[in-house]
């Protein structure tokens, strides 16, 4: 039974790993005060004391948050595209184990990335300083 049990959780890793492999663009943006979904064009308040900057920050996202795009290659590279910024290249590993996407810079920095896939949508959900970011891509 155990042995059924692993070669079944290795065919889903391929599966699974493959399913991520190719360019990816952001459509939804959440953090403590909102959460903002461009497909639908929406915009929930989680603090309504906030909404003021939440609103300077959706003007703000068609900038900032929405052009950013990942691509994900076979081979285990990636790239990060923000316009204002420019590319940031690296390799990525797909851990289903502990839902979580590692990223290698190519400054060997390693970021270890939380993830939920549902409904063909991969969340990232990025922990700052004292908040988070959780962002939604949508593959192209």
């Amino acid at each position: 039974m155990k042995k059924i049990l692993f070669v079944i959780l290795i065919v889903s890793l391929k599966v699974n790993s493959q399913e991520l492999v190719g360019s990816w663009k952001v459509v939804s943006y959440e953090d403590e005060i909102c959460y903002f979904n461009k497909t639908t064009d929406s915009i929930s308040y989680k603090d309504a004391s906030r909404k003021g900057e939440a609103e300077n920050f959706r003007k703000m996202s068609e900038i900032l948050i929405f052009p950013i795009s990942y691509s994900f290659e076979s081979n285990g590279n990636y790239t990060l595209t923000q316009p204002m910024i420019g590319e940031i290249n690296g390799q990525f590993r797909f851990d289903q184990v502990n839902k979580k996407i590692v990223f290698i810079d190519d400054e060997g920095k390693k970021y270890e990335i939380p993830f939920l896939y549902r409904d063909n949508i991969l969340f990232l959900d990025m922990k700052m300083e004292t908040d988070y970011i959780k962002i939604g891509l949508n593959k192209n």
